[in-house]
């Protein structure tokens, strides 16, 4: 798979799929690969594995932009760079207030919002929403000529491409605007003059509560000049995620159902206008296994086994019954490995006819884990050779 070729002339490549599958590993494989073809990278990831962040050199500190050395990863191609960084929600919208918010009395007047501080995080929408912001401050920041995005695994896997459509509808909508518009005197403040306060308070605690009301309500007060800047850089997001400048990754593993699953997902994308550009089936059992000098048609032959066991100058303190034992038991997992790598197989051709005419790559199952950055250069190489 030429991935320096899947991205080329891209500002965004966005890696989807659900939990589980390997997708973040993935996504910081393939932004590796780009940087070390000569693009200034930015890979962005949401809760990677402590194996993951040890791989790449990272402290893990959210929002905090950290340089990732290429040296052992392989040759790299003058002016190529890395970066990594984790995605953290309470960390980005602090960070956007502080950005936009015109004074510092109306920074405050944000952050020190009780609903803020305990409520805003777990809106739906709102991790989408700081992502998109995130990517389009790295972009126009002129540090990088690529973000490669790892989506949340927890989430639907489109929502990312879904949220500047959404933040335009809420607050682009005549009832929105409307609503703010009318609640400007029922603030905490501009409720202690009305005359009336009581009895409005009193329906509003059948639903909510008085406190819970008016802390959400001075949230959309405080917030609300600054709309329109929301909605313009969620319309420049927009431009950007329906454009020829970004690419998508599906990411799955051969399990029952994944056919199914990847080819919904793709449908998904193409009435976006972004049909992926490659389908990973990742953790594929593959026969022989990768690397270990077996031809692609050998049996399982455990009388073959227990003889070159016996014969091995040494083992032979090893009490050769104990040995004819171990040649069976390998065999016996050699014969479940075979098996397994033959309905993975299976399932990866289900996956090519579900999403045609979309490239489908089988990513073996890598020997060992994840602990350093030479793991990470395997799977970087065989991003390389895979066809």
């Amino acid at each position: 798979m030429d991935v320096a070729g899947l991205a080329r002339d891209r500002q965004v490549l966005v890696v989807l799929g659900d939990g589980g599958v390997g997708k973040t590993t993935v996504a910081a494989a393939m932004a590796a690969r780009l940087a070390l073809s000569g693009r200034r990278v930015l890979a962005v990831t949401v809760d990677p594995a402590n194996r993951l962040k040890d791989a790449l050199g990272l402290s893990g500190r959210p929002g905090v932009e950290e340089p990732v050395s290429l040296a052992a990863l392989g040759p790299i191609t003058p002016g190529g760079t890395l970066s990594a960084m984790v995605l953290d929600t309470a960390t980005e919208l602090d960070r956007l207030v502080l950005r936009v918010a015109p004074t510092d009395e109306a920074r405050r007047r944000i952050m020190d919002n009780v609903f803020y501080r305990k409520a805003v995080t777990r809106m739906a929408g709102t991790h989408e929403y700081m992502a998109m912001e995130r990517l389009l401050e790295a972009l126009e920041s002129g540090r990088y000529d690529l973000v490669v995005l790892d989506t949340p695994p927890e989430r639907h896997a489109l929502d990312f491409l879904d949220a500047p459509d959404r933040l335009d509808a809420l607050l682009g909508s005549e009832a929105f605007r409307l609503f703010v518009g009318a609640s400007a005197g029922l603030s905490r403040v501009g409720l202690s003059a009305v005359r009336w306060r009581s009895v409005v308070l009193k329906g509003i605690g059948k639903f909510a509560g008085e406190e819970t009301f008016l802390a959400t309500l001075d949230f959309l007060l405080a917030f609300s000049p600054l709309f329109d800047g929301f909605r313009e850089r969620a319309a420049r997001v927009k431009a950007l995620l329906s454009s020829r400048q970004t690419t998508t990754v599906l990411v799955g593993r051969p399990q029952p159902g994944a056919a199914l699953r990847l080819k919904e997902a793709a449908g998904e994308l193409s009435r976006r206008g972004l049909l992926p550009a490659v389908v990973l089936v990742n953790r594929v059992h593959a026969w022989p296994p990768p690397g270990c000098g077996v031809p692609s048609d050998a049996e399982v032959d455990v009388e073959a086994l227990r003889r070159t066991l016996l014969a091995e100058p040494a083992l032979q303190l090893v009490d050769r019954a104990a040995l004819a034992r171990l040649a069976a038991e390998a065999g016996a997992l050699a014969v479940e490995y075979r098996e397994e790598a033959g309905e993975d197989a299976s399932r990866v051709a289900e996956v090519r006819n579900a999403v045609a005419p979309v490239p489908v790559v089988p990513i073996p199952l890598m020997r060992g884990e994840l602990r350093d950055l030479g793991g990470l250069a395997a799977l970087v190489g065989f991003l390389d050779a895979a066809v």
